[in-house]
């Protein structure tokens, strides 16, 4: 998946010179809660509901404009990069927008809304689901074992993610693509694994 089939396009831009209530008019009227900076046709920041809201009322006492209070040299990310990459980028330096560029244009942002969309779409939680999670010791078994009790029961893995990982102990956890997996768990467990609910 990658960040130009998961970003808003064309996004609108601001200028650097906007007063603080004409970028969080601008906010409103287009149903964002970020705001690319753009002079003469450069990108040079960006700006969040958050920057505008905290300055709101300092602006009414004195001239603050849009470029007092914007990041200036925002994070940016290819629009051929993948999703998951832009996820990385945006939980290691904290951001809730991200910029999305080709060939040094800007092309589109990616935000955390849109990263939570894409977690819970792969992760299987739109539909009707049943979730557990079994403790594999590496060593021993594997997850095709685990693989083979679920589909001898009949069910149909949605997804699979790794959510503890150590030399003697990997955790994984388990979507169903049914509400109740009983007889799933409890033929695991027949089988000597550890399962948690």
């Amino acid at each position: 998946m990658l960040v130009r089939d998961r970003m808003s396009k064309n996004p609108y831009t601001i200028s650097p010179t906007a007063s603080v209530d004409e970028a969080l008019q601008a906010m409103r009227n287009n149903g964002v809660r970020h705001l690319p900076v753009s002079s003469q046709g450069h990108i040079v920041g960006l700006v969040t509901d958050q920057d505008l809201t905290s300055a709101w009322f300092p602006s009414l006492l004195e001239d603050i404009t849009v470029k007092d209070v914007m990041t200036r040299d925002p994070y940016t990310i290819s629009a051929g990069a993948t999703a998951y990459e832009a996820a990385r980028v945006m939980y290691t330096n904290k951001l809730t927008g991200l910029l999305a560029v080709e060939e040094d244009s800007l092309v589109g942002i990616i935000t955390l809304a849109d990263i939570l969309r894409l977690f819970v779409e792969v992760m299987g939680l739109l539909n009707e689901s049943s979730r557990f999670d079994v403790s594999l010791d590496p060593s021993r078994h594997s997850l095709h074992d685990i693989h083979q009790i679920i589909q001898k029961e009949g069910a149909e893995v949605v997804s699979v993610a790794l959510i503890a990982s150590g030399p003697q102990e990997r955790i994984y956890s388990f979507r169903l693509g049914c509400a109740d997996s009983t007889a799933v768990v409890e033929a695991l467990k027949q089988a000597g694994h550890e399962v948690f609910i």
